[in-house]
């Protein structure tokens, strides 16, 4: 196949062959658009990640499936298939709030919450013993890439793209956000420093361990409160 901005087919050099030019193709389950915009892989990713909730409702609804099967459940079938691929992707804000709203589709479900309750995300993952998002995983799973492309021998093709740039001057307006600047935030996040992926084994600790002290300081204040109430 031929994808880009040619708009025309490619002529093998031998003469004895064409491929064919198209808009987008599917490789290894990833869609791959001319344009490179990954937006419609990810909404088909979430979209199946929400027909596959819908599929499961009776099952994680049912009182007599215990809160750790339904752990698993959600490990085995839903996140697998959202986060399919999710090394390459470019998270926006946009394409975060559409991950953790499925996420917490689940759980609601799990915990037997209605939206119309109004409770809190928080305490519903609290209910469901929930300790990561499947977004944590997304940012670890994309680190621990980006570390084993590090790593690689110099004139590699995977670390070659990966410090490629475009040569022609980049179209006027703000530009979009690449995977390798959101890679540099999610560093900066994690307070992880650039020469860390030399360590394979320090690399992947690291990133685990700044997950873990995320985790805790965003439940701090929940779990001050529910003392607070115990005590009271």
């Amino acid at each position: 196949m031929a994808i880009g901005d040619t708009l025309r087919d490619l002529q093998l050099e031998d003469g004895k062959g064409i491929i064919s030019y198209v808009k987008e193709y599917t490789y290894l389950g990833v869609r791959i658009t001319k344009d490179g915009n990954y937006e419609p892989e990810i909404n088909d990713r979430i979209n199946r990640g929400r027909a596959a909730i819908t599929k499961l409702n009776s099952v994680v609804r049912d009182r007599d499936v215990t809160p750790k099967t339904k752990t698993h459940i959600y490990h085995a079938i839903v996140k697998c298939t959202i986060t399919y691929a999710a090394e390459t992707w470019c998270l926006k804000a946009k394409t975060v709030a559409k991950l953790n709203s499925t996420e917490m589709d689940f759980w609601r479900r799990s915990a037997r919450i209605s939206r119309k309750d109004k409770i809190r995300n928080n305490i519903i993952k609290q209910k469901m013993n929930v300790a990561r998002s499947h977004l944590d995983d997304i940012k670890t799973k994309q680190l621990q890439s980006y570390g084993h492309v590090q790593r690689m021998e110099e004139g590699r093709l995977p670390k070659e793209v990966m410090k490629w740039r475009p040569p022609r001057r980049r179209k006027r307006g703000r530009p979009k956000l690449t995977w390798a600047e959101g890679i540099r935030e999610l560093v900066g996040e994690k307070r992880l420093m650039e020469e860390d992926w030399n360590d394979r084994s320090n690399w992947r600790k690291k990133i685990v361990t700044r997950i873990i002290v995320k985790w805790v300081q965003e439940n701090v204040e929940t779990w001050c409160s529910l003392l607070n109430k115990l005590i009271n």
